[in-house]
Order: C-alpha cells, then sequence, then structure tokens
C-alpha cells in the first residue's frame, strides 16, 4: 500500500488552507508546528514530503531557520504560503530558498499541483502558465484561421469548370488541412473551460467511460463521482489513449480503475526501454509525451488529463516504482 504523503505545516497558516490540505482526495498525513524555531527537529525526524511554511513577524529569522532545516532534510519540498498582500514580499524570500509560493486562497486545483511540484524539487512553471499560454495561442490562431477557411470555401465554390477539378482537389486538401487545425484549436478551448471547473456537477460512472483493454478493480465497489460529464469523458478518454500509445512505442502498459477510501483512482502502469528517459518533472506538460514517445499523437492527452482532474477537485502524479516502471495516477474524490 502507498505511504500516504506527509505535509508539515509550519506557522500561522490560515485554517481553511489547513483544512483543504487535509480534505485532498489522497488524505495526506498533515502535523503543524508553530514554528521552525522551536520545533524543526522533530519535523526533520517525521521526515516530511513537503513543507507548507507561512511567514511570522520576524521572516528574516525564519528563513534562517528553514535554510538550516533544508540541509537536515533537502528531500523535503517547500512551500511558502502568503495572500495577496504579501505576495512580493515572500516570493523575495521564497526564491531566495527555491520554495514555491502559493498565493491563497488559490484557484481551483492549484494546491494539488503545487504540490505536487514541490514533491518532484521541479522548477517548471505552474499548471496556469501553460494554461495561459494555450488560450493565447487559440485566439491567436482562431481570427486568421476563419479568414482563411472562409476565402477557401469561396473559392471552392466558383470552381465549376471541367478544367478547375485539379484546383478543386487543390482547395479541398488545403479545407482538410484547416478542419484538422481547427480541432486543435477546439480542444485549446475545451482545455481553457475545463480549468475553470466543472460547470455541473452529477452522478458520472468513470467504469462506463473506460476504454477496452482497462482493467476495474474491486468491481463490486462503486466508480461514480460528482462532476461534469462533458469533461470528464475526453479526460478518460485521453488516459485510455495515451496506454494505447504507450503500448505502441513498444512499452508494456496498464490501465486500471480503482475504488479508493476517498475515491476513485486511475492509475497507468509501463514499463520498457522507451521510458527509461522519462522526465517524473515534465510528466503532465504539454507535448511532453510527444517527445519522450518520439511522434506518437498524445501530446496533449495528459495536461488535460491533470487539467480535468485537479479543476475536480483531485490529484493528480507520477512516480518511479521500485522495479523502475512509471506509475501515473489520477484520483478524483468520492
Amino acid at each position: 500500500m502507498d505511504r500516504p504523503v506527509r505535509i508539515a505545516a509550519v506557522g500561522p497558516l490560515d485554517d481553511a488552507l489547513l483544512a483543504r490540505l487535509r480534505e485532498l482526495p489522497l488524505r495526506p498525513e498533515v502535523r503543524t508546528a508553530p514554528s521552525l524555531l522551536g520545533g524543526g527537529e522533530a519535523l526533520v525526524r517525521w521526515q516530511p514530503d513537503v513543507l507548507v511554511v507561512a511567514f511570522g513577524g520576524d521572516a528574516e529569522q525564519e528563513v534562517g531557520a528553514l535554510r538550516l532545516w533544508r540541509q537536515l532534510w533537502p528531500e523535503a519540498g517547500v512551500v511558502v504560503a502568503t495572500d495577496a498582500a504579501h505576495e512580493l514580499d515572500h516570493a523575495a524570500l521564497a526564491a531566495r530558498l527555491h520554495a514555491r509560493v502559493l498565493v491563497h486562497p488559490e484557484a481551483p486545483g492549484q494546491l494539488a499541483a503545487m504540490l505536487e511540484q514541490a514533491r518532484e524539487h521541479s522548477d517548471r512553471p505552474r499548471p496556469d502558465v501553460f494554461l495561459d499560454l494555450v488560450r493565447g495561442i487559440a485566439d491567436e490562431i482562431n481570427n486568421p484561421l476563419l479568414y482563411v477557411a472562409g476565402h477557401l470555401q469561396l473559392l471552392r465554390s466558383v470552381l465549376t469548370a471541367p478544367t478547375d477539378r485539379d484546383h478543386v482537389d487543390m482547395v479541398a486538401a488545403a479545407l482538410s488541412g484547416v478542419a484538422r487545425v481547427e480541432g486543435s484549436i477546439e480542444r485549446l478551448h475545451a482545455l481553457s473551460r475545463a480549468a475553470r471547473g466543472p460547470r455541473r456537477r452529477e452522478p458520472v460512472d468513470l467504469a462506463a467511460l473506460l476504454p477496452a483493454g482497462a482493467t476495474i478493480k474491486a468491481p463490486a465497489a462503486t466508480h461514480v463521482v460528482r462532476g461534469d460529464a462533458e469533461q470528464l469523458a475526453p479526460a478518460i478518454a485521453a488516459i485510455g489513449g495515451f496506454t494505447t500509445e504507450l503500448r505502441a512505442s513498444g512499452a508494456t502498459a496498464e490501465l486500471h480503475l480503482e475504488a479508493i477510501e476517498h475515491g476513485q483512482r486511475l492509475r497507468i502502469v509501463a514499463s520498457g526501454d522507451a521510458l527509461a528517459g522519462w522526465q517524473l518533472p515534465t510528466t503532465f506538460e504539454p507535448y511532453y509525451p510527444s517527445r519522450a514517445l518520439r511522434g506518437q499523437g498524445s501530446g496533449l492527452a495528459l495536461f488535460l488529463a491533470q487539467t480535468v482532474v485537479l479543476a475536480h477537485g483531485g490529484q493528480a502524479s507520477a512516480r518511479r516504482r521500485p522495479d523502475g516502471a512509471l506509475q501515473i495516477d489520477f484520483v478524483l474524490p468520492a
């Protein structure tokens, strides 16, 4: 059984933030301490995975204690929690410590994503940075694409003579390419909508959305969550499609659905030479899977699945198992 994630919460943290930490679907173990100045040694002995710290009145002294703490237990990731009023000051302190900054109240899914990146010691941008990029690309491409599509359709309408047949075929091929780009733009818009969270909450049976070949563990249990079926369906399809492409790349890959204590877990377990160089911190970046698998078509699959799961209050993580296999988990709250 996986050991629960251990989170050390230190300093004057907001009670609502502490509650959200404890209510994450994987139910991490959370221990609190008023300050690192007095309770740091006990926390090091506990060996937490992540330290979430809020600075009090003497921030400079606490930074010194945090530096010492990191020397004693460098394996833990560090997140500095702050409110918007103190963001700039605390961000400067966090930069000196190579820590991540969480401004609360945070956007849906941001807490789970930041904890995961802190555990991986990832220096990659936050998921919302990628989402801003997604929105910008979609908006920048959409208008000129509509302009091109309109002119191609107009040109096709005036090509009527038998001698125009070759040109008609060329225009048809161009319109087919435009349609593929339009499909990509729609996927980007769908990602943007999903990041805002579910538009409705209704019972969704995850087992019914699974692709062929997936394994359902504990089949007597229910696999129903409350969420937006229009967002969950493409996310589950993306997870299934990525598993299929892993197999196409020569890897051994399995997809399991399992009811756990506080939710439903979709788990991919894969191994093979194609995954030997897989970089865990970049697992959910847009198009990293395409680069890692050398040209497969699932570039947005894991990013889409992570975006939907986080927006539904879930968690997404990537790990190396003791046998070297890649394990990717998506957990949705029950």
